[in-house]
Parts: C-alpha cells; sequence; structure tokens
C-alpha cells in the first residue's frame, strides 16, 4: 500500500507540475500568447501563480484519489498544489516598494534601450535581484508611439521567476509610461 502511495504522490506531482504551467499561462486580463503585454506584470503574475496552485492542488487530489484513496488524496493535493505554485513563492514575495522598483527599471530600459540590472534587500530583509530586459521597439498600430515590449526576472534570495511582458511607450512629451 506504501508504494501504491508513493507513486500516486509522483504521478499528483507530475501532473501538478503539467497543470500548474498550463494554468500559469492561461489566467490573464488579456489575451495569453507570445504576443500578450501584461498591463501590471506583478499583478499578473500573482493570478498565475494562484491558478497554478489550485490547478496543481486539484489534479493532485484526482489523482492521489484514484491511485491510493482518501490518503492518496491528500498528499496528491499537498504535493500537486505544492508543484504548481513552485514559482509564486518570490512574485507573492514582492511588496510595493519592489512593484515600484521594477516600474521605475522597466521605464529607464525602455527610455535607453538597454538593460537594468538591481540588487537590494527589500523590506523583509532578504536580497533581491531584477533584471530587465527591452526587446525590440515598434511604433504601435493606434498611436503610432514608439513603445518597448520589456522581459523582467526577478531574483530573491536565489528564487527566481519571470514576470509577464510588459509595454512602455513614449509619449508625445518625449516621457516613458507604462502601456
Amino acid at each position: 500500500m506504501a508504494r501504491r502511495s508513493f507513486h500516486a504522490a509522483g504521478a499528483a506531482a507530475c501532473t501538478g507540475l503539467l497543470v500548474g504551467g498550463l494554468l500559469g499561462g492561461c489566467v490573464s486580463s488579456r489575451p495569453a500568447g507570445p504576443g500578450a503585454i501584461a498591463a501590471d506584470p506583478v499583478a499578473e503574475a500573482i493570478g498565475r501563480c494562484a491558478a497554478a496552485t489550485l490547478g496543481g492542488a486539484v489534479v493532485g487530489t484526482l489523482i492521489g484519489a484514484a491511485a491510493g484513496g482518501n490518503r492518496g488524496a491528500g498528499a496528491g493535493a499537498l504535493i500537486g498544489g505544492a508543484v504548481g505554485g513552485v514559482g509564486c513563492a518570490v512574485i507573492t514575495a514582492l511588496d510595493a516598494q519592489d512593484k515600484e522598483r521594477i516600474r521605475n527599471a522597466q521605464i529607464a530600459a525602455a527610455a535607453t534601450n538597454q538593460p537594468r540590472y538591481l540588487t537590494y534587500q527589500g523590506g523583509d530583509g532578504r536580497t533581491r535581484q531584477i533584471t530587465v530586459r527591452p526587446q525590440a521597439a515598434a511604433p504601435t498600430a493606434e498611436t503610432g508611439r514608439l513603445c518597448r515590449v520589456l522581459d523582467t526576472s526577478a531574483t530573491i534570495d536565489g528564487g527566481a521567476a519571470d514576470l509577464p511582458p510588459a509595454k512602455v511607450c513614449r509619449t508625445d512629451k518625449g516621457e516613458w509610461l507604462p502601456a
């Protein structure tokens, strides 16, 4: 029986990872896909984390119950939820100060078309590293303004997470602001 529960837990972990990854890409206030741009990358990443954790727990419960009964369902839920939400620890640790620093780094990277690298200690005492890399600039079809899409990643004490792409555009006055 112990061997059966171990297999159920393994299956739940693998499926939780798969479902977490799939749901993580699906939860968004904007269309998902290669061209999708987040209006608030941190908030979008938190939504993806919640979906990944919940999806992993649900699928883990179902697999655990099918393979190991009630005990397997509990273990499957824990493992599936943990695997589905493994990247969430970094995202949910970002506070308002971190969000402001990320936004400022994104604006600076867009304005100079150069990557930005920040390393600092957060309010919780943990070391943060933020990397913002601009992609190719292009005028938007709607306004003709120059915009840059930015890839942003955050690392807290060795744990890393990628935020959804963000877009920053130049205004008529020459300022760069999140789109």
